[in-house]
């Protein structure tokens, strides 16, 4: 069937798309929200799951090259001994009712220690507002996985305030190659439509350096939930010395495709590392597909990474018939596990 983007929003009933295109504007109107918080930390944690702990896994491959601190995203809801009253913890949930935010919520504040709140609404805006918390509030009426931009843009905002970096001027510097960016991604010369295409049902591992690995992430994330796929992530060059072996004969290479998502500007020892790495499996017989990252910085190649593959997660679906925005087995399973997993101090007996 031939790509139009007519088509895709005739498969696309609740406008995944828009949510999709709306990334960089979204990540920008947060950046200008206004920060009144001060702290002296030492390390930060970011709590939370899904597309929140998304946009801290960017903020953290963000900061590698320039952090002097260490940033952790928490998901499991049991908080590290190291966290104490040094530690900058930033609460993310953009329901504000996810059930293991809560729980780790409930065990900084019965120590007592500050927190900022990232948030739509929820319990975890009214138990914030209640205790006095700072609180940075996002837009409603999204689909929590459409929510990365925003959310990633006030921890930009927020970390450019308390731990003097430049996020937010080096994001507004790329905003209009970004933007020309997105266009075509969303027309009919797309680069993701390709993609889509040549993966052609199989199951997609896709592969980044330590500097890119959230991107992997989303692109698995979203391939899973947009385009109601499989698909899994992994890193060079810890690929050569485990993965490979798996790639090397039997019914993977059949049910898979190997998909390399590769900076057009790295070190030489990592593009070795990657292109070694692929000329072995063409050796197995494999075609590895490979997405050209461009960019000058870490932050340039990490944006358009995760716009390329939220595109790609779009037009997945589209190939695939399915509605882009449903996630009925997420809803259920949420339901099966309120009993399983009650938030706050029945979690902490729980453990005992």
């Amino acid at each position: 069937m031939k790509y139009t983007p007519e088509n895709v929003l005739k498969a696309d009933p609740y406008n995944m798309s828009g949510g999709i295109y709306d990334f960089i504007d979204d990540l920008n109107n947060a950046m200008e929200t206004p920060i009144d918080y001060e702290q002296d930390f030492e390390n930060v944690i970011i709590c939370g799951m899904g597309g929140s702990a998304i946009s801290g896994d960017i903020l953290v491959d963000c900061m590698y090259t320039e952090s002097v601190y260490p940033v952790v995203v928490q998901r499991f809801p049991e908080l590290p001994k190291w966290v104490n009253e040094n530690t900058l913890v930033i609460m993310a949930s953009y329901s504000g009712n996810t059930r293991e935010t809560l729980a780790l919520y409930d065990e900084v504040a019965e120590k007592g220690y500050k927190m900022v709140i990232i948030t739509s609404g929820g319990r975890l805006l009214d138990r914030a507002e209640s205790d006095g918390h700072y609180i940075l509030k996002m837009k409603s009426g999204i689909q929590p996985r459409c929510a990365t931009g925003y959310s990633l843009g006030l921890m930009f905002a927020l970390i450019d305030h308390v731990g003097d970096t430049s996020f937010r001027n080096t994001v507004k510097r790329l905003t209009p190659k970004l933007k020309n960016f997105r266009d075509e991604l969303a027309s009919n010369r797309s680069m993701a439509w390709e993609v889509a295409r040549r993966i052609n049902n199989r199951t997609p591992i896709i592969y980044s350096t330590v500097e890119l690995s959230s991107s992997a992430l989303r692109w698995k994330t979203q391939i899973n939930e947009n385009s109601k796929m499989m698909a899994f992530s992994g890193l060079m060059p810890e690929f050569n010395y485990n993965d490979v072996s798996g790639w090397s004969e039997g019914s993977v290479r059949e049910s898979c495709v190997p998909l390399f998502l590769c900076e057009e500007r790295m070190t030489k020892v990592r593009k070795k590392a990657i292109y070694a790495a692929i000329d072995v499996l063409k050796t197995y017989g494999l075609e590895p597909m490979v997405v050209k990252i461009r960019g000058r910085t870490t932050v340039e190649k990490l944006l358009r990474a995760i716009m390329i593959g939220d595109y790609v997660s779009l037009y997945l679906a589209y190939i695939n018939e399915v509605d882009p925005s449903e996630v009925a087995s997420i809803a259920e399973l949420k339901i099966r596990l309120a009993d399983l997993l009650p938030y706050g101090k029945a979690w902490s007996k729980k453990k005992k």
